[in-house]
């Protein structure tokens, strides 16, 4: 085998064991939290109606250091909790028993830290970024918000703060910024996720939230935001 064809051949083994970690069989096929905190619930109901489409590189390389960051970082307190519920009932469910009879009355999620601090439960996501923010993301604090309902579900525990942890990737998460907010009543978060779970399950697509991330969206063609076919905007 000559130099180049070596070369090629350490890459590709590279991308290989990035796509099995990320592939690997442990993301399970349900209703995730993070499908349910976008404004659009269309591109959701899209994802989950319309045959699926593989994760392209950029994708597999995003949840590839979010993975490795995970694994490795614990905050001190309880680290990677699984959480899954059926909504509805307001029972814990384990994901091998959510089928077709109950596909869209339960959420899972996994959240990245539980911490005990001077006496409250909070809930922690970290977030890996190009450039941190001035605010928390909106679908972040959300998700945060249907972790705690979750939570309550499965154990009783009902967390009053949440907080988000941004890491800057260009500085090697040497620039870091930590938001700490209140967090929502758990009617309200109810309300909201059984909400967007009955989008879901319609036979009908949502309607349309025209935004600026339509031009990037996968289902772009089959949405057509702009009626033109789905074109981008010139």
């Amino acid at each position: 085998m000559k130099h180049p064809e070596i070369s090629n051949y350490i890459v590709e083994q590279f991308k290989k064991a990035q796509s099995d970690k990320v592939l690997g069989g442990n993301r399970s096929h349900t209703v995730h939290v993070s499908h349910l905190t976008g404004h659009c619930m269309r591109k959701t109901w899209y994802d989950f109606h319309l045959p699926e489409k593989p994760l392209s590189y950029s994708s597999v390389c995003n949840f590839f250091l979010g993975t490795i960051l995970h694994e490795n970082v614990s905050l001190g307190g309880r680290n990677e909790v699984p959480l899954s519920a059926n909504i509805r009932t307001k029972q814990t469910i384990e994901i091998k028993d959510i089928g077709n009879h109950n596909y869209y009355d339960c959420l899972t999620g996994t959240v990245d830290d539980i911490l005990e601090i001077d006496g409250d439960t909070v809930i922690v996501d970290k977030k890996t970024t190009n450039q941190i923010p001035e605010f928390p993301a909106e679908e972040s604090v959300t998700q945060i918000n249907f972790y705690k309902l979750l939570l309550y579900i499965q154990e009783g525990i009902e967390a009053k703060i949440g907080a988000i942890l941004y890491l800057d990737k260009p500085s090697s998460f040497k620039e870091t910024n930590c938001f700490v907010f209140h967090l929502w009543s758990l009617q309200d978060i109810e309300k909201q996720i059984i909400s967007k779970l009955d989008q879901l399950k319609c036979k009908d697509e949502p309607d349309r939230v025209v935004t600026s991330r339509c031009d990037w969206c996968p289902h772009l063609h089959a949405c057509d935001p702009y009626g033109n076919g789905g074109y981008r905007k010139s």
